[in-house]
């Protein structure tokens, strides 16, 4: 197959989108298929303005150097990655309908996200430029107008059919595969009382929540420790708790090597993921792997999860849910050594291999069916 691949973020590893996009394409070149992979850097137009109206300049860069790729090889399949594809998808099904298999290979459903943000819009800084509109009737194109869509959870595959973005046979969840570093760890499940957070300290990761139920947990078990991982260089602890807990507070601003994170996680006995919203959350999946018991909303690789067997699942990302989940797991410790090595149990299962051989199968079965 002869795929030319356009994702709406930076080609960057080290970060949830980068890793799915580049890993998906490498490996599939690994399986013998030719992949063209291109990020804004190639066609995002006045790259000065980066950060104001990105939606804008992708969708209205993307069509033009899409078309170019197109004139100099021919392709199997177009994949795009990322909302902001809407434009030029809807123009390659209305002029080139039949010659190509259009694909959205989905990091997150943007019109799920905006759904969501707004169902929680008090966990969130509400202000917008006056450039940010709701583009979801746009954005509906660049599910609506391909042949087949891929999540990366269940959870966003059920949001695609209930918006009848696409049937059944063409909206397929196949989740992102672990480094290996995450695979067959010999883990000790027997840890202290160490809470960690891992990821960007912005509002759609639940930080309020954290802010309003954690400060609480370290108080009531003075013995426990909140460590805060990827937050960045200017997280300053004393901005967002109080005094009385800012000594059982650690912050590691930032970590690239995945070795280390891996070693990083079985330091800790519970990681929380109150996000609003995730499609697949490679955080939930890293951390279980490495022999932590998983505090999460009910959102990305979460969903379809065992509550209380794999995983803790929150009725709800906001206070006090957090603050119960967490207490009942230190406070059972049973419970926590059981959630924790059944979740071990339950993402040994994504590699990359599985991914890679599902994806080739999916995409050779629909480009028969054109």
């Amino acid at each position: 197959m002869k795929i030319l691949s356009i994702s709406n973020c930076p080609l960057n590893e080290s970060q949830g989108s980068g890793y799915v996009v580049v890993n998906f394409s490498q490996r599939l070149r690994q399986f013998g298929h030719e992949v063209d992979n291109f990020a804004p850097d190639d066609y995002e137009p006045l790259q000065f303005l980066r950060g104001r109206a990105n939606n804008y300049r992708l969708a209205l860069g993307m069509l033009p150097f899409t078309l170019q790729k197109l004139q100099q090889k021919s392709y199997d399949i177009i994949e795009f990655y990322g909302a902001d594809a809407w434009f030029t998808i809807y123009v390659l099904s209305r002029f080139w309908k039949n010659k190509y298999l259009l694909v959205h290979h989905s990091n997150g459903i943007e019109n799920q996200f905006n759904a969501v943000l707004k169902q929680y819009s008090q966990l969130q800084d509400t202000s917008q430029k006056w450039y940010q509109l709701d583009q979801s009737l746009l954005f509906q194109y660049a599910f609506r107008e391909v042949q087949g869509i891929i999540t990366q959870s269940d959870y966003d595959r059920h949001y695609a059919l209930q918006q009848n973005y696409q049937d059944a046979d063409h909206v397929l969840t196949i989740p992102s595969g672990l480094s290996k570093d995450y695979l067959g760890l010999n883990v000790d499940f027997t840890r202290p009382p160490v809470i960690g957070y891992c990821g960007s300290w912005i509002a759609r990761k639940g930080i309020k929540t954290i802010q309003q139920d954690i400060p609480q947990i370290l108080q009531d078990f003075p013995d426990s420790q909140l460590v805060l991982i990827g937050v960045g260089e200017d997280f300053r602890i004393a901005d967002y708790f109080p005094t009385t807990v800012q000594s059982q507070i650690k912050v590691i601003p930032f970590v690239a090597n995945k070795q280390e994170l891996a070693q990083l996680y079985q330091t800790l006995s519970i990681v929380i993921v109150p996000s609003l919203y995730e499609s697949f959350g490679l955080v939930t999946a890293e951390a279980m792997a490495c022999g932590c018991a998983v505090v999460a909303s009910r959102v990305g690789y979460a969903v379809g999860r065992q509550h209380q067997e794999e995983i803790y699942l929150l009725d709800s990302p906001t206070s006090p849910y957090l603050y119960e989940a967490v207490k009942t797991l230190l406070a059972n410790e049973t419970l926590r050594l059981k959630i924790a090595q059944h979740g071990y149990q339950a993402v040994q299962g994504l590699t990359w291999e599985n991914a890679i051989a599902r994806l080739e199968q999916v995409y050779q079965h629909w480009l028969k069916q054109q």
